[in-house]
């Protein structure tokens, strides 16, 4: 598949690139599924926090940016805004709007025993190689938040890949609670352009941290004056 210079990024150039993706099936990486439709996501504009969360669900349909649909993670996620940091969102244009965004690590959802599960370390490592580094190198955030260990794994993964370079990066090999709240400073390798990063944790009724997530957000909205 021909691949777009990143000289003549846009963002339709990169998603028509993931759409078209099939890395991972070329390499026998097992599990991924390629969904049968995406929903088009709205394109991110002067975004000063891009929450980076871990993969769609196998119901493609029904992930983030599709408002016709019930999301946990974006009623969780505007929840935690509204309640406890204090921003009125409630639809993704607000979201977008106060200057927000939110992709996935991994672009395709993984499936094991036809459910949902995790991404495995080679399907994170080849995505944030081949998408997710350019869609920071187009985004230019100012800060980034890590929704859990995936996302954590995704950005550890640019880090040894040479697409961000960051001096603590190997503390970034701990588990999440080790590192969550923690405030690091980065810098996206090919357009040196600094950012600051704090790890979180993925919004789910189990663990039922949204205020601890609420207060990791706060922290680096501090840092990166938003």
């Amino acid at each position: 598949m021909k691949r777009s210079s990143d000289n003549e990024l846009t963002w339709n150039h990169l998603q028509n690139e993931i759409k078209r993706c099939r890395k991972c099936g070329a390499r026998c990486l097992s599990g991924v599924q390629y969904p049968d439709a995406r929903v088009p996501v709205i394109e991110p504009r002067a975004v000063k926090l891009l929450f980076i969360s871990e993969a769609p669900p196998l119901n493609s349909q029904s992930y983030f940016f599709n408002e016709r649909a019930n999301d946990r993670l974006r009623e969780r996620l505007f929840g935690i805004l509204r309640d406890d940091v204090g921003s009125p969102i409630e639809t993704l244009a607000d979201f977008v709007a106060a200057g927000f965004y939110l992709i996935p690590t991994v672009k395709c959802p993984s499936m094991r025993e036809m459910h949902n599960t995790a991404p495995g370390g080679s399907v994170i490592q080849l995505c944030a190689d081949a998408h997710l580094s350019r869609e920071l190198t187009y985004i230019k955030p100012a800060g980034i938040c890590l929704l859990g260990r995936t996302a954590l794994r995704g950005f550890l993964a640019l880090c040894e890949q040479g697409h961000v370079h960051m001096q603590d990066a190997s503390k970034l090999t701990r588990n999440v609670s080790d590192v969550a709240g923690t405030l690091f400073g980065a810098e996206l390798a090919k357009i040196n352009h600094s950012v600051m990063v704090i790890p979180s944790y993925w919004p789910t009724r189990r663990h039922r941290k949204y205020h601890t997530i609420g207060e990791h957000i706060k922290l680096l909205m501090a840092a990166i004056d938003f």
